[in-house]
């Protein structure tokens, strides 16, 4: 991996106290970034793993509270790509489970907006780029299964 930029995506999800059912945030990059919807992403730091940095990425765009979390899937799913700025990435994908959602205060350096999605909504036009998509659909497979 050397010379590649190391870059985490995190797909979250969290219990919607009202509908007792699974919603996944998504959040909009800003019109310099192309004004399309993803999962958080975010570039890893050199002395962080990836799903530390995918953390640190997650509170930074989102205002989480860690310990709202209960409980942390790594996908298993690995991205090699060239990103809109024309660098060498290697990203990994994690699943953050949330007992309950939460407000969200994104970063409009690099957000202008954000939705919870219910998880049987989500579909190939709910992001831009397929690698945000797969990883939702493979969330949303094993959260069906989850707890049981």
């Amino acid at each position: 991996m050397a010379g590649k930029t190391k870059k985490a995506q995190v797909v979250i999800a969290a219990i919607d106290q009202e509908s007792q059912s699974f919603q996944f945030l998504l959040l909009q990059t800003n019109s310099k970034r192309g004004s399309f919807w993803q999962n958080v992403t975010g570039k890893i730091e050199a002395d962080e793993t990836f799903e530390e940095g995918g953390l640190r990425e997650a509170i930074e765009e989102t205002n989480l509270n860690i310990e709202h979390i209960i409980d942390i899937v790594d996908l298993e799913m690995r991205y090699e790509f060239i990103d809109l700025r024309k660098r060498d990435v290697v990203e990994e994908s994690f699943l953050f489970i949330f007992d309950n959602k939460w407000e969200v205060k994104i970063d409009p350096h690099e957000h202008q907006d954000y939705k919870w999605v219910n998880i049987d909504d989500i579909n190939p036009e709910s992001v831009k780029f397929e690698s945000n998509y797969e990883p939702l659909i493979k969330s949303r497979k094993l959260l069906k299964h989850w707890g049981k």
